[in-house]
């Protein structure tokens, strides 16, 4: 036998061109379809005050799923960082829980990622909150991100922060990130492949983050744990433990602030409300409450100067806005995050405010009608 036969004559099945392009197709539509046949099952995002639970903000297969749970069961939605998330919380002493509560009805829907600053908030926006299209949005600007140049992504060099995969990969990336090829293809990919973020998915939410080879070597005669997957993870508690910043052991800080024109964060937290503006969201932003008292007198006053620079553009954007003073400062866990009274006296204020009230009559006068013939809770 010739070389020739014998190449000929192997038990490998040779494709036709056509072939090849069934398969291709065969290929590509299991990308897709997979997901969507073997969807996250079991998860009971019907419990009340549901949010993300922590181990699960890097799943954005997850908060694709809760954004288009949300808008099919509640009116409108909240979104920002840990601070709307409740890091000092239980699930029923959120900012939601509570405006929900003195609205009498589950209206506002938790979207509140840990570390999910403005440029990352950008990206998943874009990306994986196409469903919250036209909804009503309450967006939470947390100026923390804005406190020092490493907070704000202007520090160039390598640094870790939140949620790398949500960013600008190729052009106008932080300046901390330096990702290889590779990487910055792989987080794109995965931004329009279903299949790569559901497999993200199952590594989060089953594999607690390890990869399905290294899982399977300590398990090897098991697919899924049978204690796994996004129902054993708890959202109900806090975070962390709920004690004020003055016991914790917290000093001021005399933080240099980066002022807007020159911030990184500002810029994505501005191409945000742009975003959600261009998709019919009617927008309502929250602006702190930043916990001034753990800040120096210098530090306050560059602070005020930040806030009237944010102001000044959402005014001129005609976006409805409220920022409220610093709470009390036995109601803050630390420089940002309220304590479960603290996002109670939030939620009153806010239930107080014109603009807020204005803003929630153009688009729910049912509830902003039961509001004004209620007094409000003390």
């Amino acid at each position: 036998m010739t070389p020739e036969e014998s190449l000929h004559s192997s038990n490998s099945i040779r494709l036709s061109w056509r072939e090849w392009g069934w398969a291709a197709l065969a290929a590509v539509s299991a990308l897709y379809l997979v997901p969507a046949i073997l969807p996250a099952a079991g998860v009971r995002m019907s419990r009340p005050d549901y949010r993300l639970p922590t181990e699960l903000s890097s799943d954005y297969w997850m908060f694709q799923r809760w954004a288009r749970y949300s808008r099919g069961h509640h009116r409108a939605v909240v979104l920002g960082d840990s601070v709307v998330w409740g890091q000092y919380a239980a699930s029923d002493g959120t900012l939601t829980h509570c405006l929900n509560s003195l609205l009498g009805a589950p209206v506002f829907a938790n979207l509140g990622v840990d570390g999910l600053h403005p440029a990352a908030m950008a990206g998943m926006v874009r990306h994986y909150g196409g469903a919250l299209h036209g909804l009503p949005v309450i967006v939470h600007l947390n100026p923390l991100w804005m406190m020092s140049d490493e907070q704000d992504l202007r520090k160039r060099g390598e640094a870790r922060f939140n949620h790398p995969k949500l960013v600008a990969q190729f052009l106008d990336r932080p300046g901390p990130y330096h990702p290889s090829l590779g990487e910055a293809g792989e987080a794109v990919l995965e931004r329009y492949v279903p299949f790569l973020r559901w497999r993200e998915h199952i590594k989060i939410a089953y594999y607690g983050g390890m990869p399905l080879q290294e899982w399977s070597l300590d398990n090897p005669y098991t697919l899924l744990p049978d204690d796994g997957g996004p129902d054993a993870l708890s959202s109900d508690d806090s975070g962390s433990p709920p004690v004020d910043w003055v016991q914790r052991g917290i000093r001021p800080q005399d933080a240099p602030w980066v002022a807007p024109a020159d911030s990184y964060q500002w810029r994505c937290f501005t191409a945000v409300i742009d975003l959600l503006r261009s998709r019919g969201n009617r927008v309502f932003v929250l602006v702190g409450p930043f916990n001034t008292h753990a800040l120096t007198e210098a530090s306050r006053h560059r602070y005020r100067a930040v806030l009237a620079a944010m102001a000044e553009w959402l005014e001129r954007e005609r976006i409805p806005y409220y920022a409220p003073e610093a709470l009390p400062s036995e109601l803050y866990a630390d420089a940002s995050h309220p304590l479960a009274e603290g996002y109670r006296k939030l939620a009153e204020q806010l239930l107080e405010s014109p603009s807020f009230l204005t803003w929630m009559g153009a688009w729910a006068p049912d509830l902003r009608a039961a509001k004004d013939t209620q007094e409000p809770s003390r």
